[in-house]
């Protein structure tokens, strides 16, 4: 067992060090130059204490810190001001040799016995060995993999910690060979060692260097405000890390005084030598120990913040045994702890707190500390030990080290909140800075704005301005109905029909008896209603009359008017009526009597619905459905459920589900959450029902849940947590844990059968599964932390550079507590790609068998094809065939780069035809809604009447109709007999609505294809691309937010969302929606003839325009002219490339930013503004062929 424990373990060794083969080979690398430039300056700092020490007294040593403190803070400053304007690498070729040669020089000073010598490489080592730990630091933090620093830097550490041991035992052998002198030559030796080192780095990093980026990124407005704002703003936690770092240095500081005034009282010359080399081997051999086997438990346990105040509570306790017992051994411990201590743990720690800083500001805040804050903090020791040694003996001074490293724990403390604060500022968020407030639409000029905009001629505007102003409670429309009742489009005179019905205002009924009188049906039938609504007999005659029109809809309103507000007459009047349309076989009054029973709202006339919710028209059912979401009475209910299976009717049966009381529907909707075919469409119900046992239940149901319920859950109750914040936060860690357990053991299981020959889909399908985990505990997360950034993490950790996976990974870090943290600091540092395992405790059918039985649906039929094909089991047909329609499926250019997942979905919904040879399959001009894959025969392509060419199996046709629905534009024949695959436009838009991920790959593929268009040069027809309003690019560089003098929050608020109405993207959201939206979208305003964006820039930004027009164009070619309303720049958000044309505003232009993230979240949660989305595209696409 313990060999294969070790196997498992040299196994997983050898996968990390292949997969991280660069990385690792960097790291080694540094290990040797920290190794150099720590036992260099071990041995130059023996050599220098020992010659100065053995030629001046205490008195001496006290004033030596003063200067040396001050030389360090000048070369500190030096350091910082100039050594950005040089890259570090060409910085570090010319340092090295030159302190190599001023050592070599000093060393002919200490032969000749100069006195002033001594002091002076007593502090000029100390400089050398600054700027050479300070260059390698920075050196090494910008080569470095910051995703993979937590785990690589305390090997890269060790180097620092081996080369102390070494040098330290060395020197003791050292000395009494070659003199304490010449141990200089071996300081300036290894130096040079280090420079070697330097060199190799470079030639096998070369790419990955940051120090200064070939090319930088254009400049936001964000960053040019952090710019401005200054190294502490920027860097929000650098003041208390400064803070501690001066009152460790200031302590460090007093301690090696007292360390070495005892040392010097008992040891002299070489042997103070050879008793400090000791010291310095046996700390670092502790050290190295420390290093290796507890600092990075430590900082995976408790953390980076934890781990910081560890060195100061340990020189607190040394401090105060130096009080109690003020011996050598009590020093040597003290001092030891700077070493086993301060160099191991600390000296990781003050390296990871700057690892999420930006780079511009990373040089610039340690260059502050390392030179100004820790040396200024010696100059102050300095003159502090000028003082307190004639007042106090050297063990007093402990009582001054207890208080510094007080105020030091106290800043170490204040650090985790500023932190965060700095990791959190360099995650992607989308943009999104605004707080949810409520509109406050009793603000004067937000209602008039909303009154104007009730006779704007743009419907959307028009409908949504009056659904505000009738839900507001205060404000009275009557003054208002009249306009409202001629308005000049009929949807706006409906809802105000609607409006009198509910509120009955007076002196109305004659307007209504003259729109009772009009052509329009819709509007004819409303009026009626509103009119039955007053119940005065002087109008029951007339209504009556309408029993008989030509419209089936007005007699329907007829009916329910009689029915509804004229009692037991009036049900006398209709019920013949009512009986005739019941039994009718036409559609068109079945469709009118399902919505009738809606209008009537009397619950005991339900009976009827039972039947219209199984009609065979998709129109029935869905106005039955709407009739019984106004009812809601208990038996409806299950035929409700029924109504979840059908895509045409979903939406609607969700409505009507939610419409019920709680009390009512929980019961009922519990033991369906089980059940496959409905289950996936029941968390939309919870979500509508939005109440905290509707979000419980939900949540209780999770751990049961398939894979694809879980997703669906976890949508749902992402939204439902906005409005309902309690969950339980163990349950949910309970369910982290075990997303975490499966996500290892997928990888496990998984890792046999990578790079086996045939098992390539079953490798991609663990891989998607693992992906769809790892997003799950995300949002798990997010149930429990702030959502915001639980996802800017996420999307940070997944799809970011190695500094924003860093600062995702320490985000973690930091938020989470416990044995989860633990958990999800491991998860987030392993590597997401499953490695080939030779060595397993289990036979590889063992392995296929937990896939298939922890898998979902698509990788049981993946391993059970597989078996059938490499381990001769009995086959399956069905199986083999919809394996056979994948297969096809993969050849069509329109699928290109989705998953086997996502083909198998297609596949399941593909519809078998055979043609008989000399059918014809299309005909040129026909309006095509379909997709065909051929698979069997062969097919002849014909325009005008002339063969183009053939088509065999494989091949495919009407890629562009299944988006579109345009003109064939050929016809195709069948030359032989031939076996074809068809998908319905229809099916597939409904397919993409339970398959958002199917949706996005096709409108990422047709943008791709439009831009491969436009590069070359095929535009269409100005008059289409007005049309379909050309996408365009956004800069990177957004001029700052300028709201409109004069304009109140409310008012801005309210004007976008008037703009975001008349977006044809948005038509199907709802005013909650709107709202949600509108504040968390930018405005920017451009000046006549100002650049928004040039072809080629790559964005993420989608517009709507305010005010003002936008000219589309490349140079001096116009394609289109955009107005108010219009949107452009959705490519952007899809697939994030570059812009297709130039851009610029035509006058004085406002427009409206949507960031990528913000409509990937918050739009494809809409199947409506999915097909909007696809449609344009697809239409311009077809425009450019």
């Amino acid at each position: 067992m313990s060999r294969m424990m070790f196997s498992k373990t040299y196994q997983s060794f050898l996968h990390k060090f292949a997969e991280d083969k660069q990385e690792y080979g960097k790291v080694f690398l540094l290990f040797a130059y920290l190794f150099c430039v720590v036992s260099a300056s071990t041995i130059g700092r023996t050599a220098a204490d020992t010659l100065f020490l053995s030629r001046f007294d205490n008195s001496y040593l006290s004033l030596m810190y003063l200067p040396q403190a001050l030389v360090m803070i000048m070369a500190g400053i030096l350091f910082q001001r100039y050594s950005p304007k040089v890259r570090l690498e060409s910085l570090m070729k010319i340092l090295i040799p030159l302190i190599s040669v001023l050592v070599l020089v000093s060393r002919f000073g200490v032969g000749l016995e100069l006195r002033w010598v001594f002091p002076v490489i007593y502090i000029g080592y100390d400089v050398f060995n600054f700027l050479m730990i300070v260059c390698f630091w920075q050196f090494a933090t910008s080569v470095m993999n910051q995703r993979k620093a937590k785990q690589m830097i305390g090997i890269v550490g060790s180097g620092g910690i081996t080369g102390g041991i070494l040098s330290g035992f060395g020197l003791k052998a050292l000395v009494p060979l070659v003199g304490t002198a010449n141990l200089i030559y071996f300081y300036a030796g290894l130096q040079l060692l280090g420079l070697v080192a330097v060199y190799l780095i470079l030639s096998f990093a070369k790419e990955t260097i940051e120090a200064k980026p070939a090319q930088p990124r254009t400049t936001t407005a964000k960053q040019a405000v952090q710019r401005k704002s200054g190294l502490f703003a920027s860097v929000s936690h650098l003041k208390y890390v400064a803070v501690l770092s001066a009152a460790l240095v200031l302590s460090l500081t007093l301690i090696d005084y007292q360390f070495k005034v005892i040392l010097r009282g008992t040891l002299q010359n070489e042997a103070l030598a050879g008793f400090m080399g000791s010291f310095y081997g046996f700390s670092g051999l502790i050290a190295l120990f420390v290093q290796l086997f507890i600092s990075s438990r430590i900082l995976t346990r408790f953390g980076v913040m934890t781990a910081l105040l560890v060195f100061p509570i340990t020189l607190i306790a040394g401090s105060f045994g130096i009080l109690v017992l003020p011996v050598l051994a009590m020093a040597v411990i003290v001092k030891g702890s700077d070493k086993v201590v301060g160099d191991t743990l600390y000296s990781s720690v003050s390296q990871l707190v700057m690892f999420p800083v930006p780079l511009e500001w990373r040089g610039r805040a340690k260059s502050f500390l390392d030179g100004i804050v820790r040396n200024g903090a010696k100059g102050l020791a300095a003159i502090c030990l000028l003082i307190v040694t004639r007042l106090l003996a050297p063990e007093q001074l402990s009582y001054i080290v207890l208080v510094l490293l007080m105020i030091g724990i106290v800043a170490g403390v204040k650090v985790k909140k500023a932190y965060l604060h700095t990791l959190l500022s360099n995650l992607k968020t989308g943009g999104d800075d605004l707080q949810k407030v409520e509109l406050n639409l009793m603000d004067p000029a937000s209602r008039q704005i909303l009154i104007d905009a009730l006779s704007s001629s743009d419907k959307q505007q028009a409908l949504y301005a009056f659904g505000l102003m009738r839900e507001m409670d205060s404000f009275d429309l009557t003054p208002h109905l009249e306009g409202l009742l001629h308005h000049s489009i009929p949807e706006m005179c409906i809802e105000a029909l609607a409006y009198v019905e509910q509120k009955v205002p007076d002196g109305f009924e004659a307007i209504l008896q003259s729109l009772a009188a009009t052509e329009n049906n819709q509007v004819k039938a409303k009026a009626i209603l509103a009119l039955a609504a007053y119940a005065k007999e002087e109008y029951v005659d007339e209504i009556t009359v309408h029993l008989e029109d030509q419209s089936v809809e007005v007699q329907a309103a007829a009916i329910a008017g009689l029915v509804k507000y004229y009692s037991i007459e009036g049900m006398f009047r209709a019920v013949g009526k009512l009986k005739q349309m019941m039994e009718s076989g036409q559609e068109e009054e079945r469709i009118a009597m399902a919505a009738l029973f809606g209008q009537i709202r009397v619950k005991n006339f339900y009976k009827p619905l039972i039947s219209l919710l199984q009609d065979s028209s998709p129109q029935v059912r869905i106005r039955a459905l709407e009739s019984a979401a106004i009812l809601h009475v208990p038996p409806l209910i299950e035929p409700i459920i029924a109504m979840l299976k059908d895509s045409q009717t979903r939406r609607y049966a969700t409505q009507a589900l939610a419409a019920y009381d709680e009390q009512d529907i929980l019961p009922r909707l519990a033991p369906y959450l089980k059940q496959r075919e409905i289950g996936l469409y029941l968390p939309a119900v919870f979500e509508r029902i939005a109440t905290q046992s509707a979000f419980d239940m939900l949540f209780d149901c999770y751990e049961a849940a398939n894979y694809d319920m879980r997703d669906r859950i976890l949508e749902s109750l992402l939204r439902m947590h906005k409005r309902l914040p309690f969950v339980d936060s163990h349950k949910v860690e309970t369910y982290i844990l075990h997303e975490l357990k499966l996500h290892e053991q997928f990888a496990e299981h998984g890792a046999s059968i990578v790079g086996i020959e045939g098992c390539a889909d079953i490798e991609n399908i663990i891989r998607e599964i693992r992906t769809a985990i790892s997003r799950r505990i995300f949002q798990l997360l997010s149930l429990i932390y702030e959502e915001k950034t639980m996802q800017a993490v996420y999307i940070d950790w997944s799809e970011g550079d190695s500094r924003q996976q860093a600062n995702a990974e320490e985000v973690i870090d930091q938020t989470l507590r416990g044995s989860l943290r633990t958990e999800m600091t491991t998860f987030m540092s392993g590597s997401s790609a499953v490695a080939r395992n030779s060595v397993t405790d289990m036979p590889f059918s063992e392995h296929l068998n937990w896939l298939s039985a922890k898998g979902d649906d698509w990788l049981k039929q993946a391993i059970q094809h597989l078996n059938v094909s490499k381990l001769g089991t009995s086959p399956n047909e069905d199986l083999a065939d919809l394996m056979n329609r994948v297969h096809l499926l993969r050849h069509v250019s329109l699928f290109q780069g989705m998953t086997s997942r996502d083909l198998s979905v297609i596949a399941r919904r593909l519809h078998k035809l055979s043609v008989q040879k000399g059918a014809i399959i299309i005909q040129e001009g026909d309006v095509g809604d379909s997709l065909m894959i051929m698979d069997g025969g062969q097919a002849g392509v014909y325009r005008n009447g002339q063969l183009l060419g053939g088509l065999k199996r494989g091949d495919c046709f009407g890629e562009m109709a299944i988006l579109t629905q345009g003109a064939r534009t050929a016809t195709i024949r069948a030359e032989e007999d031939v076996l074809l695959w068809r998908l319905d436009s229809s099916v597939f838009y409904d397919m993409m609505f339970d398959q958002t991920s199917i949706a996005v790959e096709m409108m990422k593929l047709l943008s791709r294809r439009l831009r491969s268009e436009l590069e070359r040069g095929q535009s269409a027809d100005k008059s289409e691309l007005e049309q379909g309003h050309l996408e365009v690019a956004a800069a990177l560089q957004m001029p700052e937010t300028r709201l409109r003098e004069g304009l109140t929050k409310d008012e801005v608020i309210l004007r976008r969302i008037l703009v975001l109405q008349k977006i044809d993207l948005f038509v199907h959201l709802a005013p909650e929606d709107f709202l949600w939206l509108a504040q968390r979208v930018e405005e920017v305003a451009y000046q006549p003839g100002e650049v928004i964006c040039r072809a080629g820039d790559f964005g993420d930004t989608m517009y709507g325009i305010i005010e003002g027009s936008v000219r589309v164009h490349r140079g001096s070619e116009e394609y289109a002219v955009l107005q108010e309303g219009a949107f452009f720049g959705e490519m952007a958000i899809i697939d994030s490339g570059p812009r297709s044309a130039d851009c610029t505003a035509k006058e004085a232009a406002v427009l409206l930013q949507l960031h990528r993230d913000l409509v990937l979240t918050f739009c494809f949660q809409n199947i409506d503004v999915l097909r909007s989305m696809m449609r344009v595209i697809a239409d311009r696409l077809r425009g450019m062929v």
